[in-house]
């Protein structure tokens, strides 16, 4: 990983949280994050949020639907520091219940 790093000027990799009734990010039709959306912490230890220095971009939220269909919210990391990638852990998920669900489905880091 040192390598790739070492190589790199820049890297990105997309996150995909697929939802069935609940909310990852934005809640209802609020325009700005929730409280209790999902964290992300980067190769360094660093943690990129809704909120401050290191934000993910949003290319598609619909997991704030809840209509008993699954939907989906797609989060790119785009960063000039590739020591940040990859992503190696996810916090603040909300909990599965019977009729909540999600899935996670975590994409390679393209390093340029």
């Amino acid at each position: 990983m040192n390598f790739l790093h070492l190589l790199s000027s820049e890297a990105v990799q997309h996150i995909t949280i697929h939802c069935l009734n609940m909310s990852v990010w934005r809640e209802g039709s609020a325009e700005k994050p929730s409280e209790k959306a999902v964290r992300f912490k980067a190769w360094n230890g660093q943690i990129f949020e809704a909120e401050g220095p290191f934000k993910p971009k949003v290319a598609t939220d619909d997991c704030k639907i809840q209509d008993g269909h699954w939907h989906k919210t797609v989060l790119t990391f785009w960063t000039q520091d590739p020591n940040q990638l990859p992503i190696v852990n996810i916090y603040n998920l909300p909990p599965s219940e019977p009729g909540k669900q999600y899935h996670l489905e975590v994409g390679p880091v393209c390093f340029l």
